[in-house]
């Protein structure tokens, strides 16, 4: 455990970053303006890409690395020259063709859904495989790729959408020769989530992503903390499980912990690492509910407040944070006081746990119950610092988007504490050549790389 640096040595670090960051763009050369960035974006989350290969896969194994559209675990890493190469373990999803199963499998980004923040993936190249062994491979079974644009551009729906950037929806065919086989393997383009797409059921899949290793922010391992939890007990929807829920909050009443955070100096990304939920309880058809997935991690400033839901092991800024969508009046999601706690992904169900028809049918008997409450799992927070990369990246003031919003709205100043009024548009930052940039007079602001739609950094 690290010893706690308190709220105050936090404050007073992300205020030095942040001037730091300022005096370093102050100083440069003006360069061109993005013209096709927005005058405000949603924040994403630093993709596994920026990650891995700086920090150690015995840190990072098992971490969930992509969280919707299947689930996809990091088994390794590898730097061959100025490639990287990422294998990752997919729980797939199935759904029926009409005379055969469609296999998903996700793709290195997420895509934003609800008010769960997404993360870009630059270009990359596959090869998919049967086996852990990566001894039968089927790139060559795959027939079609979704994947949603990394552009940046204001969402075109709220906080209460599943989809929320449908116009950025892209298909491509393997029969079109858009997807070229090559040397690395299937040639896919950047995205912020998506998946490759073949005929029959494969419930696991490995596979190997290559991308170029430029463009990275510069990420350092500073410490982490572990916590032991248990399954979530307490409002909201979990899917098919629900009558379950309704036994758990009978039998024992609320449960949901919120535990200390103690940053190191200097951290200003938090990366959380814990194991998968055994059971996919919104597969109201019944054909993945027997495949893993990832749990809802948030942060919080006190006991009452909480911070939108993060689903998937990206790497999330530490010195800003939006609060949850069911907390907010809209149509933005307003800042959070600095955050110094985090409450446990919400699992009715724990890791570990065999399937019993009775988690449907709300009919358990006491002993499972029993066995449900008293079951623990780990959950492990990284702390990292982020440095942004030299090179051009677009400065974009961030917001998020609430249920309540619409695109009518996208001209009005954010409803958030702390903010000056809309940004006068995109801006462009170069390191370390440039200087005279103007700077945008809304703040936090994200420091996007244009070519992929990574945001690699931000100022609080």
């Amino acid at each position: 455990m690290i010893a706690s640096p308190g709220g105050v040595r936090r404050r007073q670090v992300a205020t030095t970053m942040r001037a730091l960051l300022l005096a370093w763009a102050l100083c440069m050369l003006a360069a061109p303006v993005e013209a096709a960035a927005p005058a405000w974006a949603e924040p994403r989350a630093l993709n596994i890409v920026d990650v891995a290969g700086q920090v150690p896969d015995a840190l990072l194994r098992d971490a969930i690395v992509v969280g919707n559209r299947g689930m996809a675990q990091l088994v390794s890493s590898q730097r061959v020259g100025d490639r990287l190469r990422i294998t990752l373990r997919i729980s797939t999803r199935r759904s029926w063709g009409g005379e055969q199963w469609i296999t998903e499998a996700t793709l290195l980004g997420q895509a934003p859904a609800y008010d769960h923040p997404g993360s870009a993936a630059p270009q990359s190249w596959l090869r998919l495989y049967r086996d852990s062994g990566l001894t039968q491979e089927c790139t060559g079974d795959i027939r079609w790729v979704y994947y949603l644009d990394p552009t940046l551009c204001l969402p075109e729906d709220g906080a209460d959408a599943w989809e929320r950037y449908p116009t950025l929806k892209r298909t491509l065919y393997v029969s079109s020769g858009a997807l070229p086989v090559e040397a690395e393997g299937m040639r896919l383009p950047a995205n912020m989530g998506g998946s490759v797409n073949l005929f029959g059921d494969y419930p696991w899949l490995w596979a190997v992503f290559t991308v170029q290793a430029t463009g990275a922010p510069a990420v350092a391992y500073l410490g982490e903390q572990a916590f032991t939890f248990q399954s979530y007990i307490g409002p909201g929807g979990v899917g098919v499980f629900q009558p379950l829920m309704a036994q758990m909050l009978a039998r024992f009443g609320r449960r949901h912990p919120r535990f200390a955070l103690h940053p190191p100096t200097g951290a200003n990304y938090v990366l959380f690492i814990y194991p998968p939920a055994p059971f996919n309880v919104y597969s109201y058809d019944g054909n993945n509910l027997q495949r893993p997935t990832s749990g809802t991690v948030r942060l919080a400033p006190d006991d009452g407040m909480l911070s939108q839901d993060f689903d998937h092991a990206g790497a999330y800024p530490l010195g800003v944070a939006w609060q949850d969508a069911d907390q907010s009046a809209g149509p933005y999601l307003s800042l959070l006081p600095p955050v110094d706690r985090v409450t446990p992904p919400e699992y009715v169900v724990p890791a570990g746990a065999a399937f019993n028809p009775c988690y449907s049918t709300g009919d358990c008997p006491p002993a499972v119950l029993d066995s449900l409450y008293a079951a623990t799992m780990t959950l492990r927070v990284l702390y990292l610092r982020v440095e942004a990369p030299y090179g051009q990246l677009q400065l974009v003031p961030l917001r998020v988007a609430d249920a309540n919003w619409s695109p009518s709205l996208a001209a009005q100043p954010a409803a958030a504490p702390g903010t000056a009024g809309v940004a006068a548009g995109p801006y462009t930052l170069r390191l370390p050549l440039v200087r005279n940039v103007r700077m945008p007079n809304e703040q936090p602001v994200g420091l996007y790389d244009g070519a992929t739609g990574r945001m690699v950094g931000y100022l609080p």
